[in-house]
């Protein structure tokens, strides 16, 4: 009797099991897996930020190689972009020689020097400016030109060429000249064109050229006898290269 009764409890479980988790026509397939709704667990940081924008190395620093009407120098250069890549502020420091005539060495007496030089001058112009791109939408990424301005003050070292400065007299050596030096300081600005190569937010090369005016005021000052400079810029070409950070 008991044998009959679990047997007639088994088949109303399968009966009534059967019709619970049977599938209705037409309808979808119940999902594989139920979540426990009470339980949810999610990651102790968003998978996906919005609005998360790649970081971009906007600073920039490196030497600068130039080449003027006064012979080779060199420098270095601290810039940032700014307004979303389209201007960049810089600031450079040049050294260079400065003169306003070739000077080349001739045998005068009984040894070799420039005739009637008197002055050994150098010039160290510290520069402030902005660079605006142009035409950056009608070129190709890999060339980005620019314009360029600048003002800050050129820093004037001249030390003597010949003892008591004395045209073709004895000449004193370089580094003893510089117990002798004097400096100055003038203020000027430039202004120019130039060029990027490549991706700037990777590394830094291009060339501009620049025109400097520094006026000396007063007479000038001379590195040869009777040809007194009264302008300590001029035109600078400049190679620039450089990294980011």
């Amino acid at each position: 009797m008991k044998f009959l009764s679990f047997l007639l409890l088994y088949i109303v479980i399968l009966l009534f099991g059967y019709e619970l988790f049977a599938q209705t026509p037409g309808a979808d397939p119940e999902p594989a897996f139920n979540p426990d709704s009470v339980f949810v667990f999610e990651s102790p940081r968003p998978l996906i930020v919005k609005g998360d924008k790649t970081y971009v190395k906007s600073n920039s620093y490196g030497l600068d190689v130039i080449l003027s009407d006064s012979g080779f120098g060199f420098g270095l250069f601290w810039q940032k972009q700014m307004f979303g890549g389209d201007m960049i502020v810089y600031s450079n420091l040049l050294i260079s020689g400065a003169r306003n005539s070739d000077e080349f060495d001739q045998f005068i007496g009984n040894r070799w020097q420039v005739p009637n030089k008197i002055n050994r001058i150098y010039k160290f112009p510290l520069t402030f400016g902005i660079q605006q791109f142009v035409f950056r939408d009608a070129l190709s990424e890999s060339l980005q030109p620019y314009l360029t301005v600048g003002v800050g003050p050129t820093f004037v070292l001249n030390t003597p060429y010949t003892y008591d400065r004395i045209p073709n007299g004895e000449i004193m050596g370089w580094f003893k000249s510089f117990g002798y030096g004097e400096f100055t300081i003038r203020f000027g600005g430039s202004a120019g064109i130039g060029a990027y190569f490549g991706n700037i937010n990777n590394s830094i090369l291009g060339v501009n050229i620049k025109y400097y005016y520094v006026p000396y005021g007063g007479e000038g000052i001379e590195s040869v006898a009777g040809l007194p400079m009264t302008n300590m810029g001029g035109v600078f070409l400049t190679l620039t290269v450089g990294t980011v950070y």
